[in-house]
């Protein structure tokens, strides 16, 4: 997993901001229309969790996602809401496309 250098100062800015020292986790949030998404939340480490230590905050992972996370890239990004981060995986050419009627 690679971490850009903007997600590491926009994850810093809102560990900062909670208050938090707990690891975050990167966990499978189901499928899009674009394939699988991913989302991250602070949380416990597991005994079977995967950790990556990153620039001031560390990132764990099931080890059961070792495989599908290991090329994911983690960036950040601007919404109308404030900054955010963005777990970007390669697309495995699943999709829930069946599922959302805005799909082309």
């Amino acid at each position: 997993m690679t971490v850009t250098p903007k997600a590491v100062e926009t994850i810093n800015a809102i560990v900062k901001e909670a208050k938090k020292s707990d690891p975050i986790r990167v966990f499978f949030a189901g499928y899009s229309c674009s394939g699988p998404s991913y989302m991250m939340a602070f949380d416990k480490k597991k005994d079977e969790d995967i950790e990556t230590k990153v620039d001031g905050f560390t990132l764990i992972y099931e080890k059961g996602l070792e495989e599908e996370l290991k090329e994911a890239i983690v960036d950040s990004v601007d919404t109308p809401e404030g900054p955010g981060v963005i777990v970007r995986v390669k697309s495995t050419g699943t999709t829930a496309c069946t599922t959302c009627a805005g799909c082309h």
